[in-house]
């Protein structure tokens, strides 16, 4: 089951997430010494929202993934997308707990007027993953150095 995290959540277990989320940075993101920091700070504040998905035994939890979104806006077009801004598997996910997650994560933009979730890879194993569940993949991203 994926459950969005509350900021004392994302504090408590933030040495998990912050390894997940420096694996699995998406290509938009620069070198900056202080990302890390910086994107804890987006994190507490609700710019960017921690998901996980684990078991719990008792005390003991247990991650499986870890997803990272945001809300993006085109103001010319006046789109709202949920963007996945990074996942990350922490053993291989079932095809059930990716299901699960996809919907969960659809409800959630759907709940918040989104048009679509949308998301990067280049990881062909999660753009196959990612067409099974009915994405669109025809489109590539591209990025130009400077």
């Amino acid at each position: 089951m994926l459950n969005k995290l509350l900021p004392d959540q994302v504090s408590k277990f933030w040495d998990v997430i912050k390894y997940a989320i420096e694996e699995s940075l998406p290509p938009t993101v620069g070198q900056h010494r202080d990302k890390m920091n910086r994107i804890l700070s987006s994190c507490l504040s609700g710019d960017l929202e921690v998901w996980a998905a684990y078991e719990r035994n008792g005390e003991d939890v247990k991650f499986e993934g870890i997803m990272i979104t945001t809300f993006v806006y085109d103001t010319a077009s006046n789109t709202k997308s949920l963007l996945i801004y990074c996942v990350y598997g922490y053993t291989q996910v079932s095809p059930d707990t990716w299901a699960e997650g996809i919907e969960a994560i659809g409800k959630y933009a759907k709940a918040n007027k989104c048009h679509r979730v949308v998301a990067y890879s280049d990881i062909p194993y999660m753009i196959e993953k990612a067409k099974l569940l009915g994405a669109d993949t025809k489109y590539t991203f591209l990025s130009f150095p400077i």
